[in-house]
């Protein structure tokens, strides 16, 4: 199976959401043969500011979701992005997908939140995995600090999901989750990943950039560096055989449990 993956690589700034939705779009036109684009963790707010949080939180088809779904359907291009969700007087840290025609397919709540930036007092905990199938490829969302988890990934892997989507918001202080620990998940357990950060200064952060498509082998297949972009690329799953015929790391993890 082939996907036409993006990710916008969104620079951080002072501005609405429905101002970053029109970057989006603008970005879109621009790239118009992609099936899904990725834009980072908490995209509608803004990390690192509660008052922002607050403010632009929303349930899952709020006037935010909904210009989302628009664009989704106009440019036939299935969207993720994060923002924070309010439920039941919760408030989560959540990213949605859009599909081609609008309609919501998964809607992720961040399970693991990380003392950075206050996240494990300001949000609940999610408690499921999302999983769904696009263009016929199994695929998971995971949130930022989720990646960082080892067994979370392979629980995955071993269910089958062959692309792993995570939005993200790191900072240049902890660099490692964006150099090394995105390829690791991918090499360790040959399935793509495709990691989506945002980049530029914003509520005393330096937002690292290092959006990247990842290959079963490890390797980026597209990377942003720094700077407002959007990357692109085709995966094809018939990668994950040939890369797992001669690193089954997969297979024989059953052995250890």
């Amino acid at each position: 199976m082939k996907l036409n993956i993006g990710i916008f690589q969104y620079e951080m700034q002072d501005e609405n959401p429905f101002e970053k939705i029109n970057r989006l779009e603008s970005h879109l036109n621009r790239n118009d043969k992609l099936d899904l684009v990725v834009c980072p963790e908490l995209f509608i707010s803004g990390y690192g500011s509660l008052d922002n949080i607050n403010k632009f939180s929303e349930n899952h088809d709020g006037k935010y979701a909904k210009k989302i779904s628009t664009l989704a359907k106009k440019s036939s291009t299935a969207i993720i992005y994060g923002y924070p969700e309010i439920s039941n007087n919760q408030l989560y840290n959540s990213a949605q997908l859009f599909d081609s025609e609008g309609l919501s397919l998964a809607n992720h709540r961040k399970k693991l939140l990380p003392l950075t930036a206050d996240e494990s007092k300001i949000f609940t905990p999610g408690k499921d995995s999302s999983i769904f199938s696009i263009k016929g490829i199994k695929s998971a969302i995971v949130i930022c600090y989720e990646l960082e988890f080892p067994e979370l990934i392979r629980d995955l892997a071993l269910e089958g999901v062959e692309l792993i989507i995570a939005p993200t918001g790191q900072s240049s202080h902890w660099p490692a989750a964006a150099l090394h620990n995105c390829r690791t998940r991918a090499f360790e357990n040959g399935i793509f990943v495709a990691y989506a950060n945002s980049t530029g200064q914003l509520n005393g952060i330096n937002f690292i950039g290092e959006s990247k498509i990842i290959g079963p082998n490890g390797i980026d297949i597209a990377n942003a560096n720094i700077g407002e972009k959007l990357i692109f690329a085709k995966i094809d799953t018939d990668q994950i055989n040939l890369v797992r015929e001669k690193l089954p790391y997969l297979n024989d993890s059953k052995s250890l449990q």
